[in-house]
């Protein structure tokens, strides 16, 4: 299933589940801090679900054309991104072997990480802000595992019964400030400013999600398509990477990344400068499966008028 997390009219969470890649049916509301989480962790979830599509069928049948009590429109809500406030937001660097090449990079000896902060999060459709003091602007298409139970150790086999489901990932990133720390051997306001993270705009369960590792990814600017490629050029496979980064105990709501695929603009030949991402840019994350991430680069201050670009 697909799960969504959502607002309408007010800041209440709201869960629902997509029937497709446009219209959601409601589930009942749930208070916790993870709605998401907390649905899946019922045992009576995939029950409830079904009983929620089918009354949505029913009432479909009878209302033909007119609006369907508790079917909405994906773009008419606030989608939000699936998890609030994860304790980690764990992001791979070079794990694609084709971003290895672009990027004249040596295959790592284990995964290499950082941190974004739980600030950096957008949902879909929302904005991401370019900052003042950022010169270089990038996206990077990424594919997330949220973590479903607690863990520690585990093994490569059993890494994936851990995984509540994944989502559609874009790891915005300054590359003036970042290259500018990573002289110093860290990496850590590039990647960090807040709206930096998009996410969603579903949270997708295994059984839905299909297999991790091979999964098809793009993203495109404007409708042009910057990143073509697919999971099965990770480096460390999803198993690999639970099962490395529980040695440090995931919690639920925690986050892992896949790491990008080649494409990126910084090491576009012979001018970076055209696929650098400017304000008023509408960024399209997809990957197999998962749906379509979208969101439009701001000025800060900017009012968002939401925009569209046919599939």
């Amino acid at each position: 299933m697909r799960l969504v997390r959502f607002q309408q009219k007010s800041s209440e969470n709201r869960i629902g589940l997509a029937i497709d890649n446009k219209r959601i049916v409601e589930l009942t509301r749930i208070k916790g801090s993870e709605p998401l989480l907390d649905f899946l962790q019922d045992p009576k979830h995939e029950s409830r679900a079904a009983q929620a599509i089918d009354i949505a069928r029913k009432q479909a049948s009878v209302a033909g054309e007119k609006t369907v009590k508790g079917v909405l429109d994906l773009e008419a809500v606030t989608v939000l991104p699936p998890i609030s406030r994860p304790t980690k937001i764990i992001c791979l660097g070079g794990n694609f072997s084709d971003h290895l090449q672009e990027g004249s990079t040596n295959l790592p000896p284990f995964p290499i990480s950082f941190l974004k902060s739980p600030t950096s999060l957008v949902g879909h459709r929302g904005p991401v802000v370019y900052p003042k003091r950022v010169k270089l602007l990038d996206y990077e298409v990424e594919l997330a595992a949220v973590i479903g139970k607690k863990c520690k150790d585990v093994s490569k086999k059993d890494a994936l019964d851990h995984v509540a489901g994944f989502s559609i990932f874009n790891d915005i990133s300054a590359r003036d400030i970042q290259f500018a720390e990573m002289k110093r051997g860290f990496c850590n306001l590039g990647k960090n400013f807040a709206t930096f993270a998009p996410m969603g705009p579903f949270l997708v369960t295994p059984d839905a999600a299909g297999n991790p590792d091979s999964l098809g990814m793009e993203l495109r600017v404007n409708g042009q398509t910057r990143q073509l490629s697919s999971t099965k050029n990770m480096v460390f496979k999803m198993r690999e990477l639970v099962e490395f980064f529980s040695s440090m105990t995931l919690e639920p709501g925690d986050i892992i990344t896949s790491g990008t695929p080649s494409g990126v603009a910084i090491y576009r030949k012979p001018d970076k400068t055209p696929y650098l991402l400017k304000r008023g840019d509408l960024v399209e994350a997809k990957i197999e499966t998962l749906g379509r991430l979208q969101n439009t680069i701001i000025q800060e201050g900017q009012t968002l008028i939401p925009q569209t670009v046919s599939a």
